[in-house]
């Protein structure tokens, strides 16, 4: 085996596939869900609610909502 075919070989294997939209849209709804418990939280967890909001409006894009739509399933 040369060079060429064991980097061929590690890339072909380690791409991955692309998600169904029902996983995205399972994904989403799980995201809003757990944003909800964060936001209802009392400990001071910003971090967590900035990185998970930007993750909630990702899949939001990918699934064709507007902001607006994301933001009212978000809260």
């Amino acid at each position: 085996m040369d060079v060429n075919e064991i980097i061929s070989s590690t890339y072909s294997d380690n791409r991955e596939k692309m998600r169904s939209l029902s996983e995205i849209t399972a994904k989403y709804n799980l995201s809003c869900k757990k944003y909800k418990e964060l936001r209802n939280c009392k400990a001071e967890i910003r971090e967590q609610k900035v990185m998970l909001y930007a993750e909630l409006k990702a899949l939001g894009w990918v699934l064709g909502k507007s902001d607006k739509t994301i933001t009212r399933d978000a809260n």
